[in-house]
């Protein structure tokens, strides 16, 4: 499956045609022929398919984006991360420890590479952790001191003008004290608030505060049931709603005629 995110609708068509694929539309200017990008798809791009298959774009009418150099997420936390990749517009997807829960809390590596050319929209996979490098500050404590004295005394019989010699003499040795400090954990994010259903791909939804790609989980808080969903479309930012739900995973917490339930929302 060819990475058509990002690109014209010139161009959409002439890679699928090549390829022998067929697609569908969805979004601004679908339904009338007038969409100019692709805004995602529902096959991966890099997934094998059958020749003649079928995928879904959900297009826009924004124009289409040059490929720019993808940004360094070496080293950021999980919030870095997502304030980084939601500013260029990029997917993410996340392997290693902590991954399949979203309870990693650094990043090992990435592909592409830094700097590496990347389209609006492309996926950018990272290698994690659950574990952040510590850092040691050293700090050294006023000196501890060992004195150790050393006292020779020399006595002589005293005749008329003479005296007692004693000779004594001192030595000091110091030792430094160090104390190491690390620094506190974090913990990941979540928030509460509506989550409504409109007709979108099963297994997406869409958020007005969070980057595309990011897998989420949302637990509806009357009955505890909880389904799993990545974000890849953005709602309007109204009032106390934090998701909007596909018809499929909204049915999975609530009936469709529910309309509004209350969720907690964790990535």
């Amino acid at each position: 499956m060819p990475n058509l995110v990002g690109l014209s609708k010139a161009l959409t068509y002439r890679i699928m045609a090549a390829d022998h694929l067929y697609f569908t539309t969805h979004g601004p200017g679908a339904s009338a022929g007038k969409w100019v990008s692709v805004e995602a798809q529902s096959v991966p791009a890099g997934r094998l398919v059958a020749s003649l298959s079928q995928v879904t774009l959900a297009v826009s009418m924004a124009p289409a984006h040059d490929p720019f150099a993808t940004p360094r997420l070496i080293g950021m936390d999980r919030t870095q991360v997502i304030n980084t990749l939601q500013n260029a517009g990029l997917y993410f997807a996340s392997t290693g420890p902590g991954a399949s829960t979203d309870t990693w809390v650094d990043v090992l590596s990435q592909s592409p590479a830094p700097g590496a050319p990347i389209r609006y929209h492309g996926t950018v996979t990272i290698h994690v952790t659950t574990r952040r490098p510590v850092p040691v500050t050293t700090t050294t404590r006023p000196i501890a001191t060992t004195t150790t004295s050393t006292t020779t005394s020399t006595t002589t019989t005293t005749y008329p003008g003479e005296t007692t010699t004693s000779t004594s003499s001192t030595t000091t040795t110091t030792v430094p004290v160090t104390t190491t400090t690390r620094a506190p954990s974090r913990s990941h994010d979540y928030r509460i608030g509506d989550a409504t259903w409109y007709s979108y791909i099963p297994g997406r939804c869409a958020t007005s505060y969070l980057p595309f790609g990011l897998r989420l989980t949302v637990r509806d808080l009357a009955t505890g049931r909880a389904i799993v969903c990545i974000t890849s479309d953005r709602e309007a930012a109204r009032g106390n709603r934090v998701v909007d739900l596909s018809e499929t995973q909204f049915a999975q917490l609530a009936p469709l005629a529910k309309g509004v339930i209350r969720v907690r929302v964790s990535w």
